[in-house]
């Protein structure tokens, strides 16, 4: 995609950092205590993490930004961060 490699993989490990944060977030959430529109959010917020990690591995780091953002958007809205 253009990127110098030193800047790609900048992009990749603060991609990767931002997944695992909302994946934590996320994992400290009781499912079963959810509303079913929080339940809804929150297997959105994992699709969009496992999208994320998909469009790494494809080299399509805008997208995988961007799903990695609404993940964690969603994360901090369920657990209140």
């Amino acid at each position: 995609n253009g990127l110098p490699p030193y800047y790609r993989e900048q992009v990749i490990a603060a991609v990767r950092q931002q997944m695992a944060r909302a994946s934590q977030n996320l994992g400290h959430v009781n499912y079963a205590g959810l509303s079913n529109d929080m339940k809804a959010q929150y297997d959105t917020a994992n699709r969009f993490l496992a999208l994320a990690d998909q469009a790494l591995k494809e080299g399509n780091l805008l997208f995988a930004s961007t799903l990695v953002d609404k993940a964690g958007a969603i994360a901090s809205l369920i657990t209140g961060q």
